[in-house]
């Protein structure tokens, strides 16, 4: 009995020292880690629209948008010049996607780009190559459609070939911001 009693203290102190030393290395990590998705969020930003100061959006009901993470105001010497969009999808073929998505005043799409991709590479991940990212700009704010083949309408995106899922996602989330542009913020609901 006192064998059994002793091999059980000793696998509490064991487990113990293993919880608290884990949860030392996540508070050690916590912040590192949101940094750099900040600091990957804000090149992304910039790269949907370059030139221009990003400042978040707060108090916004996102509820109706669940792949909407965040928004920020583009704005160009504190005038907005547009809006960018911080997407996450689990639509893709293994899902998880962050997207940046850029949208201008003037009324079409500045760019789209990859944060985070779990896509397979040679396929999916093609998501993230710029040809495929460049068929977003300049689109109208309008529900685009990926298709196989060519694009035979400006609302048109062609897909990747084997990766129609994946390309689907992205046009998804691109269509979720121009969704919440034109009914909230095009309209004075920022």
């Amino acid at each position: 009995m006192k064998e059994l009693i002793k091999n059980a203290l000793i696998l509490f102190a064991i487990t113990l020292v293993g919880t608290i030393l884990l949860a030392i290395s996540y508070q050690v990590t916590e912040e590192p880690i949101k940094l750099q998705k900040a600091k990957q969020t804000a090149a992304a930003n910039e790269t949907v629209m370059p030139g221009a100061d990003f400042e978040p959006l707060v108090d916004l009901d996102l509820t109706k948008h669940e792949k909407i993470d965040s928004i920020f105001a583009a704005k160009n010497a504190d005038e907005i010049v547009g809006y960018t969009f911080k997407l996450i999808t689990d639509e893709g073929y293994n899902s998880g996607l962050e997207i940046i998505v850029g949208i201008s005043l003037e009324g079409s799409v500045t760019g789209v780009d990859i944060v985070k991709s779990s896509e397979t590479p040679g396929l999916g991940a093609k998501a993230d190559d710029p040809e495929f990212k460049g068929k977003f700009t300049d689109k109208p704010l309008s529900e685009l459609t990926v298709v196989k083949g060519s694009a035979a309408n400006e609302n048109e995106i062609e897909s990747i070939s084997g990766a129609t899922i994946t390309s689907r996602a992205v046009a998804n989330a691109v269509n979720e911001a121009i969704n919440y542009y034109n009914n909230e913020l095009s309209k004075g609901g920022n």
